[in-house]
């Protein structure tokens, strides 16, 4: 109830859209809710009580489309400025993570031709302790993974997200993740367990996308897993579907927070509490990947133990 009248106070919601007054659209829909109130009942007050003539009452009639053409000029014109605030921002955030992709290409570049070099002389160049490089290394890949994230959701805001048709093998997909993912999971001390047919229909999928997928949501099982449990990835064919669910134990989603869980940036306070790091776009970019692709993803989510599953459909044979 406190989130409903908190949506009514439009001075509040305005401001937080940077507009003033005359330029917010929610502030000029009230007013303009109001003066058609008001029209209706003038017109009925002076067509019953003073008998107006009707020449009056189209007047009136005139008068109040003519207020309700320039309110919704002004709304129009608010629209606009929102649509182009939401423009700009996507165009300097696709902007800047370009320009940040090539330098930190050519980091992790010179870091790994110093490892190499460093292993062959049989020494390290930035000192005694091989861990510099490793620890370099580590926070350059996040880097490199916070662009790449920045430039799907860029994409997926303007429509630009372009995907590679073709057969793959979802499969052989979540072998390789979960192998990559097995020093994490280990560190974690969390175990990974696969369960699925030996052989399995291909999905038309983008490669490289749905390996994004299925490191987002392993990503987030292991991090938020009790420590010394499991997660398990099981992957099902049922009425030419592919159906791909991952289940772990640890922190659940509190119930009146789940419809927002595939929101931009969303994160709920139970994994804020467990887990500070994180940004809250893998499940954004999971749903648009997947959506994009003619498949549906979904979860659920009880005390100690989440589930997220997508479904993608087969190639017919």
């Amino acid at each position: 109830m406190s989130e409903f009248f908190k949506k009514l106070n439009v001075i509040r919601e305005c401001r937080s859209l940077h507009l003033g007054l005359w330029q917010c659209p929610p502030f000029l829909f009230v007013v303009m809710g109001f003066i058609n109130i008001l029209a209706m009942v003038g017109s009925y007050t002076l067509v019953t009580r003073f008998q107006a003539e009707p020449e009056v009452a189209a007047l009136i009639v005139i008068l109040v489309s003519i207020v309700i053409l320039v309110l919704g000029n002004f709304i129009i014109t608010g629209f606009n400025k929102v649509a182009e605030a939401n423009r700009m921002k996507s165009e300097f955030v696709s902007i800047v993570s370009h320009q940040l992709r090539a330098p930190l290409a050519i980091f992790k570049w010179t870091l790994d031709l110093l490892k190499q070099k460093g292993a062959a002389l049989g020494n390290n160049p930035l000192g005694s302790d091989p861990s510099y490089i490793e620890i370099l290394q580590e926070n350059n890949e996040k880097m490199i993974q916070m662009v790449n994230t920045l430039l799907e959701v860029s994409r997926i805001e303007s429509n630009h997200l372009v995907l590679n048709r073709e057969p793959t093998q979802l499969l052989d997909i979540t072998r390789k993740t979960v192998q990559s993912f097995r020093q994490y999971a280990e560190a974690s001390k969390i175990s990974l367990a696969i369960e699925a047919p030996e052989t399995l229909s291909m999905v038309i999928g983008d490669e490289s996308r749905l390996r994004m997928v299925v490191q987002n949501l392993l990503d987030n099982a292991i991090r938020y897993s009790a420590s010394g449990g499991e997660v398990k990835i099981l992957i099902r064919e049922s009425n030419n579907n592919i159906i791909w669910q991952i289940e772990n134990h640890g922190v659940s989603i509190p119930p009146e927070q789940q419809k927002y869980i595939f929101q931009k940036f969303f994160r709920s306070t139970t994994a804020l509490k467990y887990r500070t790091e994180g940004n809250g776009l893998g499940l954004y970019i999971v749903r648009a990947i997947i959506g994009e692709l003619g498949g549906t993803v979904d979860f659920t989510s009880e005390v100690g133990k989440t589930t997220f599953w997508f479904i993608l459909p087969v190639i017919k044979k």
